[in-house]
């Protein structure tokens, strides 16, 4: 089994190279700061998504279940039949509340983006998250991870709520973070 530790790690170096190159091109304090947030949270989202990899053990699908979900709601669905569970919230406010931060964070970056880039930027994270999990998967012929479509919605609506967060924070505030 991979454990998280390893995310750590790449998140370490990824944030030391970061400092060290802004430090050599003299970036505002401020950006460096900002650019190094987004690394944690970066290396916090692949912890929560992609770690542990199970490698020694074989994740075993019982009845119809498959190791994908194409079908959108379908897993939200599911999920809700048996009422407001901690697993339901797990599921889904998890989903949205992790993709939260990136909304804010692509404001920060871009400043004013339009909605088709926030779109973009949103759907190249939760894709990227659910690619990787299939791929690591396929990789270690063990798909201990499900690739969902409902993932990819619950963290496209995250990320927008984490974009009208930004959107209403009076100007002062947004004036303290502009890089």
């Amino acid at each position: 089994m991979i454990t998280y530790e390893l995310a750590i790690f790449i998140g370490t170096i990824i944030l030391i190279i970061d400092v060290l190159i802004s430090l050599f091109l003299k970036v505002k304090l401020q950006k460096i700061v900002i650019s190094c947030m987004f690394i944690v949270y970066l290396t916090a989202v692949a912890i929560i998504t992609l770690f542990p990899i199970l490698m020694d053990e074989k994740v075993e699908y019982f009845g119809n279940s498959t190791w994908y979900n194409i079908i959108p709601f379908k897993t939200i669905t599911e999920t809700l039949q048996y009422g407001i569970t901690t697993t339901a919230i797990v599921q889904i406010l998890g989903n949205i509340l992790m993709s939260v931060p990136f909304g804010v964070f692509v404001m920060l970056f871009l400043r004013n983006p339009k909605w088709w880039k926030m779109l973009l930027f949103a759907l190249l994270l939760t894709v990227g998250i659910e690619l990787s999990q299939m791929i690591i998967g396929l990789a270690i012929n063990n798909m201990y991870r499900m690739f969902d479509i409902d993932d990819i919605i619950l963290n496209v609506i995250g990320t927008y709520l984490g974009y009208g967060i930004y959107k209403i924070l009076p100007l002062k505030v947004k004036h303290q973070f502009y890089i």
